[in-house]
């Protein structure tokens, strides 16, 4: 899901639209007339889109948007804040004069410009580092990881489950039908329906690996070091 397409920023750029009734506050014409747009007036390091109070946006016009902008990109001064795969080519670089379809999707922000969903190459260029490439790779490095362990032969079937032991927990997949696997970490049996193998052990990997379950077990108290 595309940053602009997010519950978080679908609402707040209502709320701001609707608060300046509905009118470009430049030229004044309607969303009927034009397609409105939020402007961020000022842009505050680090901050989401969405994460800034309604005084500081105000609803303009797309032409009148361009207009405030400028009509130059800038090629410096750019910050990353936020990125995504989409899972598949299916949006288009917004770097001024790239447009190449992209899959990983980076946020950047400029004081002077506003934010731009740019691919590995632009994000780079624009914020002069390897943000980008660097994240690219980590995320290429983790799905590459999860599905070792997915085709792992370290998988046994025994009476209707599948057997694994990752890090220090003992993973145990039951299948309840042929389209219900129910997934247990650690004796702890997860409230979701999986409805494949290939997902209940994705689901395995990812609460593993990110730390979640660390997490839990440390909150609830529930011991999962070996004893000396």
């Amino acid at each position: 899901m595309s940053l602009y397409n997010r519950k978080e920023w679908i609402e707040f750029r209502e709320n701001v639209i609707e608060s300046d009734g509905y009118n470009c506050v430049r030229c004044g014409r309607s969303k009927n007339e034009v397609i409105l747009q939020v402007h961020h007036k000022i842009y505050l390091k680090g901050k989401l889109p969405w994460e800034y109070g309604t005084v500081n946006c105000e609803t303009l016009c797309k032409g009148c948007h361009a207009a405030e902008h400028g009509i130059i990109q800038p090629k410096i001064g750019w910050e990353f804040l936020g990125q995504e795969d989409s899972g598949e080519f299916s949006s288009d670089c917004e770097n001024s004069g790239c447009g190449a379809t992209i899959r990983h999707k980076y946020l950047i922000s400029h004081p002077n410009w506003g934010f731009l969903e740019v691919g590995t190459v632009c994000c780079d260029n624009l914020t002069d580092s390897q943000i980008a490439s660097n994240k690219r790779e980590t995320m290429n490095r983790y799905r590459s990881r999860k599905m070792r362990f997915i085709k792992s032969k370290r998988w046994k079937y025994n009476e209707g489950k599948y057997l694994i032991k990752q890090n220090l927990f003992e993973v145990e997949i039951e299948e309840i039908k042929k389209t219900n696997f129910q997934l247990t970490i650690h004796k702890l049996k997860s409230k979701v329906k999986y409805e494949s193998l290939e997902l209940a052990k994705e689901s395995a990997f990812d609460t593993i690996e990110s730390g979640t379950l660390y997490e839990y077990l440390d909150k609830h108290e529930i011991e999962y070091r070996k004893k000396k």
